[in-house]
């Protein structure tokens, strides 16, 4: 099965580490497309140059202009390149690193069923690409497992993730999909709920719904943290997004009936009063804290005057 690599870049500072990562893939992808989002387009220049050409010169590497209007943007726009061209799609962040076997194993776990995409273990690493003993919390179930490749359903994967207000799959860095989970990255929305701030995690649940998730339980890759990165900032409009979309993905999931109300009734309440807490000064989210209340005792129709302030504040910051 053929793999398509994108790398929605924008920071250089870590391009050689990325680069040799790739090289040495004991599997390279068969192609990889870097979309230049930074102001001086600075990845062209490199990569473009030697000694760095004849670096990557075994690779299929090709280079595009971003559209220079946000991370979420230049997602979508690689997607765009790829544009169905293989199988399979990695979007592979510039800061993050991946290990050797990565789409060895992740090319094995789609070849032994049909899967709506395959998530591999990661590690956190410090900026220089350390990695650090803290790591996603898994359930107990998936990280004792005894098998390597774990088939998972819709329904074990909202009851696991929006069901705990919890994400330990990771991110898009991590995962290897098909085309139907990269459209709902792009669009953004799940039956016309914004999903903005979660997109990934969204598009891997929501995708399971017609075909499931494979988690290859291997650590495969590192996510490096940063002081620079959105989740840094918790006032940040990205990082408000990415909690309050989780009481989306709660309404997503009981509609569906892959979460019960009990299990959305959880979330609403640990998200809801982690927003009307930390953003009780925030203007921005002034009209969603006034409609949390209703939906965390479990009022009837409270879904309803929530969604309108939660789709309202998405749009304000351009996010939907």
């Amino acid at each position: 099965m053929k793999i398509t690599t994108v790398i929605p870049a924008y920071k250089p500072k870590y391009l050689m580490e990325l680069l040799a990562a790739l090289a040495q893939q004991t599997e390279a992808p068969e192609r990889i497309i870097f979309s230049d989002d930074s102001p001086d387009q600075s990845f062209i220049a490199m990569l473009e140059s030697e000694p760095v050409k004849s670096l990557i010169a075994h690779l299929n590497v090709s280079t595009i202009v971003g559209p220079r209007r946000g991370a979420h943007a230049n997602w979508a726009h690689c997607i765009e390149a790829w544009g169905g061209e293989t199988e399979l799609l990695h979007i592979l962040c510039d800061d993050d690193i991946i290990y050797p076997h990565f789409y060895a194993r992740h090319r094995q776990a789609h070849m032994s069923g049909y899967f709506s995409s395959t998530i591999s273990r990661r590690w956190y690493a410090n900026e220089m690409g350390q990695p650090v003993r803290h790591s996603l919390n898994l359930p107990e179930a998936v990280d004792n497992h005894p098998q390597r490749l774990i088939s998972l359903d819709a329904n074990a994967l909202f009851v696991s993730t929006v069901g705990r207000a919890a994400n330990w799959l990771g991110e898009v860095s991590n995962t290897v999909m098909r085309a139907d989970v990269a459209d709902v990255i792009v669009k953004r929305q799940v039956d016309g709920i914004a999903i903005s701030g979660l997109e990934d995690l969204g598009a891997f649940i929501c995708g399971a719904h017609a075909h499931p998730m494979c988690f290859i339980n291997e650590h495969l890759g590192f996510f490096r943290q940063s002081a620079n990165q959105n989740s840094a900032v918790s006032t940040s409009a990205a990082m408000k997004c990415a909690i309050m979309s989780y009481l989306g993905l709660a309404l997503i999931g009981l509609r569906r009936g892959l979460i019960n109300q009990e299990q959305a009734q959880f979330c609403f309440n640990a998200v809801g009063s982690n927003v009307l807490w930390h953003y009780r000064n925030e203007a921005d989210t002034e009209a969603i804290r006034a409609v949390l209340p209703a939906l965390m005792a479990g009022e009837p129709g409270a879904d309803t005057p929530f969604l309108a302030a939660w789709h309202d504040f998405v749009a304000a910051h351009g996010l939907f």
